[in-house]
């Protein structure tokens, strides 16, 4: 059956969007936009990528032989993607999203909708993408800051190399307002793309950072054989310690129950496809250093700036504090399997209200996805 399109698709047909970042993710980002928006300029620093997607139609360094439609234009030149664009995603790693935000908000005008995929914290400060763009938003000055309208967040499970080759998936879109968020699904969402309203942009953005460093954790159990119960402790664990870290923040610890955190989480942390999986699998001696997924592993960037804006915010995050010295060389593997298991009676559930309702979201998301754990995480690699 044929199915039918509806106004606004037809509106976004004529459109013009802009991802910035041409690695895996803003690759794949580009691949689903593309079917329904005239042209997706998309922006990148490496020439070579650019060249192999205009001649070519792939980005081979980054998702193999995925296709790439030829709606999509790559450029190294960031003035030409955002010439006369009707919406810009933003897909740069975590240590250019300052640079990208300065630059972007001098080359659009206030009435251009941005989207913030970046998942990862800024080097030196620990603030979250969203949190760069409102100060540069704010340091723009009075008149600039009363037209230009925070970003909005884009996260979820992700896998960019399936999202590339058109499977399916399901994404959080978050907002404060939620009329924009209506808007920008219907301007967004594909068939087999599918995006769920969010409220707690920035509860969504902790989800999406944190989850990166439990992934290497989990990786890591995975090549020193600790067994699937070990890898849902740590999910589990790891669910519970973002809901604190994103409450402490002014989000929802709820926020972990949605496809930002426990979708997000258990795609990451036991897909073989998940870059941050792959650096722990590395790390533990499965393969090469050199070998496996390849991209940006934003876990590694994060986990230290994570620690130390936890400990600012006076939240305890065990798991992720042994996920980040085994990162510095200051422990060993085990003490990620002691925080995530612990010895009998070393660990009680949180006593504080926030931290039990955290507890409790976590433990029932995970319960209703038991069996989804072991069909697709690493019994099935």
């Amino acid at each position: 059956m044929e199915r039918m399109i509806g106004k606004s698709e037809y509106k976004a047909m004529s459109m013009t969007a802009a991802v910035l970042g041409g690695g895996a993710w803003g690759t794949a980002l580009a691949c689903v936009e593309a079917s329904g928006f005239a042209r997706v300029n998309l922006f990148t620093l490496e020439t070579a990528a650019a060249e192999e997607i205009t001649r070519f139609r792939r980005n081979s360094r980054y998702l193999d032989d995925a296709p790439v439609p030829w709606r999509v234009f790559a450029t190294t030149s960031l003035e030409r993607a955002l010439a006369g664009v009707d919406c810009v995603i933003v897909a740069v790693p975590s240590h250019a999203s300052r640079e990208v935000a300065r630059r972007t908000l001098e080359l659009i005008g206030h009435q251009v909708p941005v989207i913030l995929a970046t998942k990862g914290m800024e080097h030196g400060t620990g603030l979250l993408s969203l949190e760069v763009w409102r100060r540069e938003i704010a340091a723009l000055g009075g008149n600039h800051r009363s037209r230009h309208r925070d970003p909005l967040v884009l996260s979820g499970p992700n896998l960019a190399r399936e999202i590339a080759r058109g499977m399916p998936a399901v994404s959080c879109l978050a907002g404060t307002d939620a009329a924009r968020v209506r808007s920008a699904i219907e301007l967004l969402e594909r068939e087999g793309f599918t995006l769920v309203a969010c409220g707690d942009p920035l509860g969504v953005q902790a989800a999406g950072a944190l989850k990166n460093v439990y992934a290497i954790g989990c990786g890591l159990g995975k090549a020193l054989g600790w067994g699937d119960n070990v890898m849902a402790a740590m999910v589990w664990r790891g669910l519970e310690e973002t809901g604190r870290f994103a409450g402490a923040l002014g989000g929802e610890p709820s926020t972990v129950t949605t496809p930002a955190g426990v979708g997000d989480f258990l795609a990451t942390c036991t897909s073989p496809l998940s870059r941050n999986h792959d650096l722990g699998r590395a790390l533990g001696g499965l393969r090469g250093q050199d070998e496996g997924v390849r991209g940006v592993r934003e876990g590694a960037r994060t986990a230290g700036e994570a620690l130390r804006r936890a400990r600012g915010l006076r939240v305890d995050m065990p798991l992720l504090e042994a996920v980040s010295s085994v990162l510095d060389g200051v422990r060993k593997p085990e003490a990620v399997l002691a925080a995530a298991c612990g010895a009998p009676g070393s660990r009680r559930m949180p006593t504080s209200r926030g931290g039990r309702l955290v507890a409790q979201a976590a433990t029932a998301s995970l319960l209703s996805m038991g069996t989804a754990l072991g069909e697709i995480g690493v019994a099935g690699e």
